[in-house]
């Protein structure tokens, strides 16, 4: 396959692979405001007051009953049984979904909590550092290294590579993953004193 032919092939997949995930949430969404908006629709009539910016106020009741039972459904996934319903569909459904982890680390770290499942590295492939994902680490001391493609970071490739391959980062999987969408852009900040390659 011709090198242009075979690059314009591999970009079409990886923006693919970038855009089913957000695609499936925003559809998922939109479909569960619309079916609460129709069952809303009747005490929406009712109420005094006149929505704003000329959205529907069975729209608006629906999207704040969708984040009411967000945050109902966040208390109830922090009770012990919750927690093993999720680890067991992760396991089996979510895990399989393409750039599940990436998004999972994400937004881990824009909840705030501290550990996620990805590790931020640079890994050295071919003399060059690439910003890279830790995904396991193996009891032999090898490494499973996911290296992101830009500007979609859920498609890439796998490497495994020992310790002296890689330097970790301690930068969040956010930051990261906001510097390969914008082709490297920011990341002298997102590099700058976190790590000596000499």
């Amino acid at each position: 396959m011709h090198p242009k032919i075979k690059f314009i092939w591999r970009t079409i997949i990886a923006g693919v692979l970038f855009l089913v995930p957000l695609i499936v949430l925003i559809v998922v969404t939109t479909q569960a405001v619309r079916m609460l908006a129709k069952m809303l629709n009747p005490v929406a009539r009712q109420l005094p007051w006149q929505s704003p910016l000329g959205v529907a106020s069975a729209d608006l009741l629906a999207i704040l009953l969708l984040l009411i039972i967000g945050f109902a459904a966040g208390l109830v996934a922090q009770l012990g049984f919750a927690a093993r319903l999720n680890k067991t569909l992760e396991r089996f459904i979510l895990s399989k979904l393409p750039g599940y982890t990436l998004f999972k680390s994400v937004a881990q770290g824009a909840a705030g909590e501290g550990e996620t499942d990805l590790k931020v590295a640079l890994a050295n492939i071919d003399d060059a550092w690439l910003i890279s994902f830790i995904v396991e680490e193996h009891a032999d001391g090898l490494l499973t290294v996911f290296v992101p493609s830009a500007p979609s970071p859920t498609a890439g490739t796998v490497y495994f590579l020992t310790e002296k391959q890689v330097k970790r980062l301690d930068v969040p999987v956010s930051a990261a993953v906001k510097c390969i969408t914008r082709l490297g852009v920011g990341s002298r900040e997102l590099l700058e004193g976190k790590v000596k390659l000499a």
